[in-house]
């Protein structure tokens, strides 16, 4: 292989969305996201941070002190972004409610949302999907299935934004499909 600088990339900028599980995604990274995807607005200047943890048993023969063969035990991808917009789509994602449990009253300057927090909420699954832009080389990530499984401090001061830190984990696709696909634009096989 050799050196080509057209092939490194920064995360520039980009957009997170969220899905019912089962939504059809894009299959490639060009491609206008569809129906039932939604934007999850302005990301922190911190991006998206994908992380993919292994553990590994390893099998070692009478006498050997190396290896002889290793064994993923457990894989799991996680992807940690912060939503700099204060929506319904984030106080649902933070807290775990469902849209459908929420409710918009009055109008104009005195319209608000409100809801409660459930004593014993149910997990909620989504479908999340994430583009990281470079100019014309994108990056397309679609989970499947993805839950909320740490969240940050949310902090009010005024001299920062309410931010929603949230990590979200990949998990088995429903009815046996690829957990998560990965979209590179303008990256070929070798001929």
């Amino acid at each position: 292989m050799s050196v080509d600088n057209t092939q490194v990339r920064v995360g520039v900028s980009g957009a997170v969305y969220v899905a019912p599980v089962g939504t059809t995604a894009p299959t490639d990274p060009y491609s206008s996201w569809g129906a039932g995807w939604i934007d999850c607005g302005y990301v922190t200047e911190d991006g998206l941070t994908e992380a993919l943890n292994e553990s590994r048993q390893e099998f070692k023969a009478w006498g050997y002190n190396a290896a002889i063969r290793t064994q993923v035990t457990d894989r799991t991808s996680t992807f940690k972004v912060t939503f700099q917009q204060t929506s319904y789509l984030t106080a649902s994602l933070f807290y775990g409610v469902d849209v459908a449990d929420m409710t918009s009253s009055g109008s104009g300057g005195t319209q608000y949302l409100s809801f409660n927090e459930a004593q014993n909420s149910e997990p909620m699954y989504y479908a999340l999907g994430m583009d990281v832009l470079d100019g014309d080389h994108p990056k397309r990530i679609v989970v499947a299935r993805a839950e909320v499984t740490e969240k940050g401090d949310l902090v009010y001061k005024s001299d920062s934004v309410v931010s929603y830190e949230l990590t979200f984990t990949a998990l088995s696709a429903p009815s046996g499909g690829s957990a998560i696909s990965h979209m590179i634009g303008q990256v070929a096989l070798p001929a």
